[in-house]
């Protein structure tokens, strides 16, 4: 009777089966039916697999059914009313069934047979061993004495790990003290220790960095081979621990495989970065040896080497980008490739006065404005150039106040350069004082001449001139013009030069109407300081004439 009943429930599982495989043979396309076949399906048991599924039937799936295997042999395991644990084989239909009492695990039909080509009894007699196997084993594992020794592993396991752990962080504390001391004994009297850039703090702090990352990453590791080995134990989580365990191991797989296969493009990457390294070298040494002066071109100065030198850098690292930029990583993704046209229209929007005052240092670069260490007026600001770069040139006023101005700014106004014709023909330094009509001109040339070759840093040859620029109403005005060859001292040089004028023209009793001087004078003074003014000096006495006349004649008698 329970024979009968066994076949009757066969019978109506394939009376159920076959149709939906009907109508799936002649609905499915075949290039579908072929994908289904190139990817079987794992039964797993525990997190392991026992068999593979290779074809699915009618309109299920391989995976679908290695699921439904999977969950009909987990109600077999958890079936206490079943002792006999023999998998047995039924012949229904030209199909296989693998049964273990009263539950079905799974059928065997022709297009499993021909998915592995192998004969369908073989096929059946194969799987039917490993479910068999799979379910003595895993019964096994809810025994009281199974349990009792996973958790008494469980408990060892974690007094390992937690004993690992403890050695690792004495460890590192040991060795940490001990780097800590050899540093501070090789650093004590080294001059590289006193630098801002290199102390024995520092030094500290990265090697703590480093010791850290270390022990982060063999903890995890240990916590990871712990945790996988204590899940495995129990029958409970034995799957998770087979998945963290696959967790675990896919990136790093995934990873060597990946950088396996990018090994060509690699190697490509680094021979170009080698060569735009050795050309870089290359024309970095050229340009050195002309701002040397060792190479001389007639229409190259030396003081174009480092700027050229710093766009043929640029250049040259644009074009080994373009060259690398298909070999990159993920450089054909569409992530990458939109995020390298959302940074492509960021910088479009964003770097338009940036590049016009690269364009404009350019300028500035081959026109020759200035160069370094050369006294400049740029706008009014009055100060020696200490840098010029793409962006901006930095000035260093003679208040020691550093001044950033964009190249744009500064190719839109006026540059006077002090520098340039001093190195030649001398920098002309002029004063201008007026004088009264009472004091012969040529009195004051003489005397502005020889203040101005009394001046530090004014040159003999060319010798100082004078001009008269202005006959004015009450006074002439006279400047004097002096060659310097030390633009940066002009300023020192201009107050020398006033004080010379002073004193030359107090010692000679010539009184200085600039700036205008106005007083009503009574003959008693004169403007000149008395410390200096000589004894002879006398202020002219307002001269008043007296003019008698007749009375009869006038009054017209």
């Amino acid at each position: 009777m329970r024979t009968r009943r066994r076949a009757a429930i066969s019978l109506l599982a394939l009376l159920c089966l076959i149709p939906p495989v009907a109508s799936a043979q002649s609905q499915v396309p075949r290039d579908v039916e072929a994908a289904l076949e190139q990817h079987p399906a794992p039964v797993r048991v525990g997190g392991q697999p026992i068999l593979w599924i290779t074809t699915g039937l009618g309109p299920y799936s391989a995976q679908f059914r290695a699921t439904r295997i999977e969950q009909r042999f987990d109600e077999a395991v958890h079936d206490r009313a079943l002792q006999d644990l023999r998998v047995t084989i039924t012949e229904v239909d030209n199909s296989s069934e693998l049964r273990v009492g009263d539950h079905l695990l799974m059928i065997v039909t022709a297009e499993d047979a021909a998915g592995v080509r192998a004969p369908r009894t073989s096929i059946a007699q194969q799987y039917a061993h490993s479910l068999e196997a799979a379910l003595r084993a895993e019964r096994q594992r809810y025994t009281p004495s199974a349990l009792a020794r996973a958790a008494a592993l469980a408990l060892v396991s974690t007094a390992l790990f937690a004993a690992f752990v403890w050695l690792l962080l004495r460890v590192s504390a040991s060795i940490r003290r001990s780097l800590r001391q050899r540093l501070a004994r090789r650093l004590a009297g080294s001059r590289v220790v006193n630098h801002d850039l290199v102390t024995s703090e520092k030094i500290e702090r990265i090697l703590e960095r480093i010791g850290m990352a270390v022990r982060l990453f063999l903890i995890l590791f240990a916590f990871n081979v712990y945790l996988t080995y204590v899940l495995g134990l129990f029958p409970w989580t034995r799957g998770a621990s087979h998945q963290l365990l696959w967790y675990a191991l896919t990136p790093v797989r995934a990873f060597g495989a990946a950088f396996v296969e990018y090994l060509p493009n690699l190697l490509f990457l680094l021979v170009v970065v080698v060569a735009i390294y050795a050309a870089i070298r290359i024309v970095s040494l050229f340009f050195s040896q002309i701002e040397r002066g060792r190479l001389v071109f007639a229409n190259f100065p030396p003081e174009w080497a480092s700027p050229t030198n710093k766009i043929a850098r640029v250049l040259l690292i644009a074009f080994g980008t373009v060259i690398a930029f298909p070999y990159l990583p993920a450089s054909q993704s569409p992530a990458f490739t939109g995020v390298s046209v959302f940074i492509g229209v960021l910088l479009s929007l964003s770097s338009s006065s940036a590049l016009s005052n690269i364009i404009a240092g350019i300028v500035l670069t081959y026109t020759g404005a200035f160069r370094l260490g050369d006294r400049v007026r740029v706008g009014d600001t009055i100060g020696d150039i200490i840098e010029t770069a793409l962006l901006a040139t930095r000035i260093r006023t003679i208040k020691n106040e550093e001044v950033t101005i964009p190249n744009g700014l500064v190719l839109g106004t006026a540059v006077t350069n002090y520098s340039r014709e001093a190195r030649t023909r001398g920098l002309i330094l002029h004063a201008t004082v007026t004088i009264g009509y009472d004091v012969p001109w040529r009195k004051v040339h003489d005397l502005l001449v020889d203040a101005a070759l009394g001046t530090p840093d004014v040159l003999a040859s060319p010798k100082p001139f004078v001009w008269q620029t202005a006959l004015n109403d009450f006074n002439v005005t006279y400047e004097i013009n002096a060659y310097t060859a030390a633009p940066l001292m002009m300023q020192d040089t201009y107050a020398a030069l006033h004080a010379r004028i002073q004193d030359a023209f107090f010692a000679a009793g010539v009184e200085i109407m600039s700036p205008h001087y106005t007083s009503v004078r009574d003959g008693s003074t004169i403007a000149i300081p008395e410390a200096v003014r000589p004894r002879d000096a006398r202020a002219r006495p307002i001269q008043v004439e007296t003019v008698s006349r007749d009375p009869a004649k006038s009054h017209g008698l």
